[in-house]
């Protein structure tokens, strides 16, 4: 290795290339570092990014370390890019009974919403915000369902423990997704 900086270069350009989070004991490994090292490498680049000459930022979720455009350029991308399609109200109704109660079956998501789940369970399986987590040991074996490393990645958010924390205040427009 050739110090902190090569370290600090190879990061920032196995993040850059990745795109999605990366835990720090995959990154450790990739490296051939140990989780010290790497976490002062992420700390220096962290502190690299904080200054106004930087657009990006290290982000690190419970799914991992990932670099980010700031918040403050996102009208800009948006306007630039295109804004992405929110998910519709069931789809976060969906989404949040199963944040809050996983694993969760389809039949108790409906229960608690008083209507069909089938449709927003398989729009949020494709865009990777929830996953399978088994069957329930019960006649007729139900899927359980939970969140994935993804609806971390997006919420900002290390557990879904901090849910209560984070939607006890009032989230931003658009805070989530």
């Amino acid at each position: 290795m050739k110090g902190l900086e090569g370290l600090m270069a190879l990061i920032e350009t196995f993040l850059f290339a990745k795109g999605s989070p990366v835990e720090l004991k995959d990154l450790s490994e990739v490296l051939g570092e140990d989780t010290v090292t790497v976490e002062k490498a992420l700390s220096l680049l962290q502190e690299k990014y904080d200054g106004p000459d930087s657009g990006i930022t290290l982000h690190q979720t419970g799914a991992g370390y990932s670099l980010v455009t700031k918040k403050k350029y996102d009208s800009w991308l948006n306007e630039v890019l295109g804004k992405q399609t929110p998910l519709s109200q069931s789809a976060m109704e969906t989404l949040a009974v199963i944040a809050c109660k996983e694993p969760v079956t389809r039949v108790e998501i409906e229960k608690i919403r008083g209507v069909s789940a089938g449709r927003m369970i398989s729009q949020l399986l494709d865009k990777d915000l929830i996953e399978e987590r088994g069957r329930l040991d019960v006649p007729g074996r139900p899927i359980l369902y939970g969140t994935t490393k993804r609806f971390l990645n997006c919420t900002g958010l290390n557990d879904v423990s901090e849910l209560k924390t984070r939607w006890s205040e009032k989230p931003d427009e658009g805070d989530l997704f």
